[in-house]
């Protein structure tokens, strides 16, 4: 699972349409009348619950902020264009994941089902992490939130109709805590996204029923997850579907050149779709519309040169016993460094739970979740703090590592050697009586009323300190903590240091 977040702000009709939209036409053939547009949620203390599904116009009460049942507003709802509506992540795997679902309609099911969980695990663990904001302004704090609701909406397909199994997850902006309806804290659950992709991944690749679909159709799974029986056709599968999807764009235009004013149906987007896929193909035989879809796809992985396994492989997963923990904590600390130079928890949980995927485990999702916050839990006591208070939100990057900060005192100990043996830089500009004249040893007037004789210049500002081409700053210029450190509450041999260890380090290369 990859990808980023929206915050999702707007009518509440055009979330509708926006999820709607973000699939292809294909999906018309796998979505059945009559059913729930989304699945809904409710999560307390890490425990999940499934409620009603949401039509369309209950979906929209509720994005609306309103109980779709009464509606009822929950809490004092703003009405402005950007009011925050829900806050949403995509469920998804490797593309090769969704080519063998498009194969196999076992394996499609099972990996609906896992992303499903997926989904549920997610939501628990967000709805023990997630906060609001209560107080006057200038004085707010955070709190736990106490009820967190979210929904799930599913789509088979990409926007170029490629197959795409995926989930969106929207968290409703409105959650409750302290006895009343409030807004969800949006930036701290920005700031969790690395654990939320995290769970998400490793919750679908060390799903057993989805491992064991895959393994019964002679499929296997590499250190990232992908399939190599199907990953070296997924670049030439999206190629051709982009060539449908631009044939299906001529066809859309010329057909509103020839109709002003009017707007395609259905039935005519359908049409164009298996127009498309048979251009240039004139020894093929189109596939009817709906069930077919999925025959389309087989033909077009045919056609690339793929044949399907013909045995079963057998399932040999990583025991969780065999595992080196402190090794596997220890090496995602290392990866967390090789990107930045602080993290919070939600980071350290998030490049665990890819470590475990990447083992090769396959377990029950109790069992990861404990390995994965034992894994948080060791990697975390490695850490130290960078601020020195109490009542750090857990959102904030307020962690490192004493590597991280051995890297910076290195740095800054060649940075001020080099400086210290560097020759005097020139290029500081000396004092100046005008824009384009050196002064000279004689002192500077400046015009004065008539009568009242030269007024000496008045004294010039000392010249703005300029780093020297190594990046520092020299001696003697007062240091700054970095603006995420408030002043008193960061130790002082750690100010600003393992914020800057990136930068010194392209700066020290260039």
């Amino acid at each position: 699972m990859h990808g980023g977040m929206k915050v999702y702000s707007g009518a509440p009709a055009a979330a509708r349409c926006y999820v709607e939209a973000d699939r292809g036409r294909a999906d018309d053939y796998y979505l059945t009348e009559g059913t729930g547009l989304a699945r809904r949620f409710t999560a307390t203390d890490g425990r999940v619950a499934e409620l009603g599904p949401l039509s369309g116009d209950a979906y929209e009460t509720w994005v609306a902020g309103r109980d779709p049942e009464s509606g009822q507003p929950r809490g004092r709802l703003r009405s402005d264009a950007q009011t925050v509506r829900f806050v949403e992540v995509a469920v998804n795997g490797p593309k090769s994941w969704s080519l063998a679902a498009a194969l196999h309609p076992d394996i499609a099911a099972a990996y609906e089902a896992a992303q499903g969980r997926a989904a549920e695990q997610i939501v628990a663990w967000l709805s023990e992490h997630a906060t609001t904001r209560i107080g006057p302004a200038g004085g707010q704090v955070q709190v736990p939130v106490e009820v967190l609701e979210a929904a799930t909406v599913r789509h088979f397909t990409s926007r170029e109709n490629d197959p795409h199994w995926h989930l969106h997850l929207q968290f409703l902006s409105r959650v409750y805590a302290a006895a009343k309806w409030r807004g969800l804290h949006t930036v701290g659950v920005r700031d969790f996204l690395n654990a939320i992709n995290g769970i998400g991944h490793a919750a679908m690749g060390t799903d057993p029923e989805f491992n064991a679909a895959l393994a019964a159709r002679g499929y296997t799974k590499d250190a990232t997850g992908e399939i190599p029986q199907l990953a070296d056709y997924v670049g030439p599968f999206s190629a051709r579907h982009a060539q449908i999807a631009r044939n299906v764009d001529r066809y859309e235009r010329e057909w509103t050149a020839a109709h002003p004013g009017e707007t395609p149906g259905p039935a005519l987007h359908r049409a164009w779709d298996a127009r498309a896929w048979a251009e240039d193909r004139p020894e093929k035989v189109t596939p009817q519309p709906g069930a077919a879809v999925s025959e389309r796809w087989r033909a077009d992985l045919a056609e690339l040169g793929f044949r399907a396994a013909a045995q079963p492989v057998v399932l040999a997963p990583a025991p969780v016993g065999a595992l080196d923990r402190d090794a596997l904590a220890a090496r995602a600390l290392t990866r967390l460094a090789a990107a930045r130079s602080a993290w919070n928890a939600a980071d350290v949980r998030g490049e665990v739970e890819r470590l475990i995927a990447a083992e090769g485990v396959v377990v029950e999702a109790a069992v990861r979740i404990e390995l994965a916050e034992d894994l948080t839990a060791r990697a975390m006591s490695e850490c130290v703090p960078l601020l020195q208070r109490d009542a750090v939100p857990e959102h904030i990057r307020a962690w490192t590592s004493p590597l991280v900060l051995a890297v910076e005192a290195d740095l800054t100990a060649r940075l001020t050697a080099r400086h210290a043996t560097a020759a005097p830089d020139t290029r500081l500009t000396p004092p100046r009586t005008d824009s384009c004249r050196p002064a000279t040893g004689r002192p500077a007037t400046t015009p004065s009323r008539p009568g009242s004789g030269p007024t000496p210049a008045p004294r010039p500002s000392p010249p703005t300190p300029r780093r020297c081409a190594t990046g520092c700053w020299p001696p003697g210029t007062p240091s700054v903590a970095t603006p995420l450190l408030p002043p008193g509450s960061c130790r002082s041999d750690r100010a600003g240091s393992a914020a800057t260890a990136a930068r010194l380090l392209r700066q020290g290369s260039s």
